[in-house]
Order: C-alpha cells, then structure tokens, then sequence
C-alpha cells in the first residue's frame, strides 16, 4: 500500500503471518489523519518482491531497514503483530536509533518449543503436499477469538488474504519461525518506550506470554484487550487504536519510567 503523507511523525506497521498489509486497514485509516502511516508487505507476502530462500528472521529484519531507507525514513514508532513483533523486535535489538517507539502485539521474544518447530513442519509438508486451502481455513479459525469466530465475512477475508500467498514462500515463512533464536536474554538493550498488546483470547500467543516479554522489557506498559483473538487490530479496531493513540499522548506528556505499568483491560469506547 502507498504511504500516507500527513505529517512528519512517521508509524511502520508489520503484519502477522500469513497475511499482508491489508490488515492494517483499520490502522490506516484512523492514524492516516494525524501521522505518516507505511505498512509494507513482509517478504513472502502480499505484494512483497519474490525472494529466494532459506530465510531467517535477521532477512525480514534486513528488508525493514532496508524499507525505510528507500521511503527515507531515519526514525519511526514500529508496530508489529505475532510475525511483525518478531521483526520488530529483532529491528529494535540491532537497529535502536531507527525507532522512537514500540508497539509489540500478540507476540513473544522466545524460540519455538521442539512441539512447536514440530508443527510447524507438519504443516510445511501439508502445504507442499496439498497447497493452502486447508491451511487457510483451518489458520483463519484459529487466529481468531470467542466472538470474532461468529463473523463468517471476517473469517472468509483472513481465508482470501492467505490464499493471495504462494504456497511455496508460506513454507519459507515456517521455516523461518521455526529457526528464530530466543531473544529473551536481549531485551535489556531495548530503551525505547513500548507498548505491549494482546487480546485476551489470544491462542497463538496466550495474554501469560505477552505479560512476561512486557515485564522484561526495561520501558514497557501491558495492556489486554477484551474480546479478541491473535488479531485485537481487526477483531476490536476502536480499542486497539485507542490504545495505541494514548500510548503515543502519554509518550509526549509524561515519559514512561524505567517500569512496567500492568494495566487493565482498556476502556471501552
């Protein structure tokens, strides 16, 4: 998607596995008014330049710098959901002056568990075996909260934007998860004001996981947000962005201290 333009304070938006930048919709709309809004397509997805494989996170991470190099960005808040907080916290670890803030969603800083790598590459073979449908109905269900499983269009969109993937970087993308390192022990070189979210059905990336990166995090605030899955930005978009607007006012009004504010569900609006 183009860039939006209003102002100077720029926001990079990166989105979850194995979607695209069209998940931020909701984002670009709302933050489009007051801010420079960039939501790229991660490689492997979308719209994304085809790249040749194995990948690891430090590519995705490469690619990021590289992004906002040529749109001539030196600094940004960078928001990143489940597989978009991986880049972004790797991003954060090795490349802290390019950041002014942090927003981490419904993601975690330690490695996949063996049962989890294990997953991961049965699903590898499933995808080259028989290709995405089965995946993509199966993955859209299992993003998504108590009561966001009602809304079928929802699930038939996620469904869609997973199929304009090609099977073949979907694997890549695994694989890619499956080889990340833990980054637990890394999180102290983080000294920027962070944001941590996660909805409060979230079973990808359960709320326990999120408060524990938050927690270790040596500027970070936690908040849950009600009735959402792995996807709070698309399930319940007038929280998520309230949340985020806020975390970006108190930032220029009253600094985040070197604690973890453990707050409560966010009001809602």
């Amino acid at each position: 998607m183009s860039p939006v333009r209003p102002s100077t304070e720029a926001i990079i938006f990166l989105h979850a596995f194995p979607f695209s930048s069209e998940m931020w919709k909701p984002q670009v709309d709302f933050f489009g008014k007051t801010h420079q809004v960039f939501t790229p397509d991660l490689r492997g997805h979308g719209q994304a330049k085809r790249q040749q494989g194995p990948w690891m996170m430090a590519h995705f991470a490469d690619d990021l710098k590289h992004y906002m190099n040529e749109n001539e960005i030196p600094r940004a808040a960078i928001c990143g959901l489940s597989l978009g907080g991986y880049v972004a916290l790797h991003f954060a670890i090795h490349h802290s002056e390019r950041i002014s803030s942090l927003i981490l969603c419904d993601t975690r800083a330690d490695a996949d568990s063996n049962e989890a790598k294990d997953k991961r590459y049965a699903q590898i073979q499933k995808i080259t075996k028989d290709g995405l449908d089965q995946f993509a109905i199966d993955f859209s269900k299992q993003v998504l909260g108590v009561e966001s499983l009602k809304n079928l269009e929802l699930q038939e969109q996620l469904k869609q934007m997973i199929l304009e993937n090609r099977p073949e970087d979907v694997t890549m993308t695994l694989g890619a998860l499956a080889s990340r390192r833990d980054s637990s022990s890394l999180l102290h070189r983080i000294h920027v004001p962070t944001l941590v979210l996660v909805g409060e059905d979230d079973r990808v990336t359960p709320v326990e996981v999120n408060r524990h990166l938050a927690e270790n995090l040596p500027q970070a605030e936690f908040r849950i947000i009600p009735h959402a899955g792995h996807l709070p930005n698309i399930e319940q978009p007038d929280i998520f962005n309230y949340c985020v607007q806020d975390f970006f006012y108190r930032m220029k009004t009253h600094p985040l201290q070197q604690t973890v504010a453990r707050s409560a569900s966010p009001p809602l609006l």
